[in-house]
């Protein structure tokens, strides 16, 4: 790692971040500061007016009386997924995609700094913006809520949620970072992984559709993000999370790998 190339890169992205940060977090305290019991269910029987479809596509099926599945079911169903992906797909490429298109990445190569440092470098940029986005979005909401309903949040099954989230963010982030270090060209790039996270995120939703569409589960690791499993097992949270961090974590180094062997017109 490079660290002058990593206070760089942080600081030169600084408004596409807080530009996201600002989005969740809106999304975020309005969600936490909506909640009430009777409020809940209110809504619940609003969504129960909607079209059956609608409401499974968008996870928007159960939204509980208590504020960590109310929360769980607002956020991690859409917002959670949509933003910060987009956020990925718009930094992933400019890291490296559009260094590489540009030539940017020549010239950093004919400094004192490996390939394989450059590249872990600017993995560990995309790493850091997304887990920043995702850790103070959580610690707003469990001040917020605990603020606002003191003992209610079951802390510990959020932070389990936020953990998988973290780790499935991990490996979507590391499949665009490989597809921006294989494809070179910036448009290509962002056009390819669009349609990664797009394939990703559709998946996800048709598998609510109905109980005979689950099987579309397993063609998308979203769907690891599984709110009720998250409710019922511990297991089921540190199986999850640790399997994708673990794959996102070796998709980056594939990534490194593929980028220290890649030619490049310098």
């Amino acid at each position: 790692m490079n660290k002058h190339l990593l206070v760089f890169n942080l600081k030169s992205n600084l408004i596409m971040f807080f530009s996201f940060l600002g989005i969740t977090l809106m999304y975020s305290t309005i969600a936490t500061a909506m909640f009430d019991p009777t409020t809940s269910e209110l809504m619940q029987q609003f969504i129960d007016a909607l079209p059956e479809a609608m409401v499974n596509m968008m996870g928007f099926s159960n939204f509980g009386t208590e504020i960590t599945g109310y929360l769980a079911t607002y956020l991690y169903g859409f917002i959670f997924f949509i933003f910060p992906m987009i956020f990925i797909v718009m930094l992933g490429n400019k890291l490296m995609a559009k260094q590489i298109d540009d030539s940017s990445m020549a010239y950093l190569l004919t400094t004192p700094n490996s390939r394989v440092k450059v590249a872990a470098t600017q993995a560990l940029t995309l790493v850091i913006n997304v887990f920043t986005l995702i850790l103070i979005n959580v610690a707003v909401i469990v001040i917020s809520a605990e603020i606002g309903f003191s003992g209610q949040l079951q802390i510990g099954k959020f932070i389990g949620l936020n953990f998988i989230l973290l780790g499935v963010l991990t490996l979507v982030s590391a499949s665009v970072f490989l597809i921006s270090t294989i494809v070179g060209d910036y448009s290509k790039a962002v056009g390819l992984s669009s349609a990664l996270v797009g394939y990703l995120f559709i998946m996800n939703m048709i598998k609510n559709l109905s109980d005979d569409l689950n099987f579309f589960q397993y063609t998308t690791f979203l769907s690891l993000v599984n709110i009720d499993k998250v409710m019922e097992s511990n297991s089921f949270i540190w199986l999850s999370g640790s399997l994708s961090l673990i794959s996102g974590i070796l998709v980056f180094i594939l990534s490194i790998i593929i980028f220290n062997k890649k030619s490049l017109t310098i």
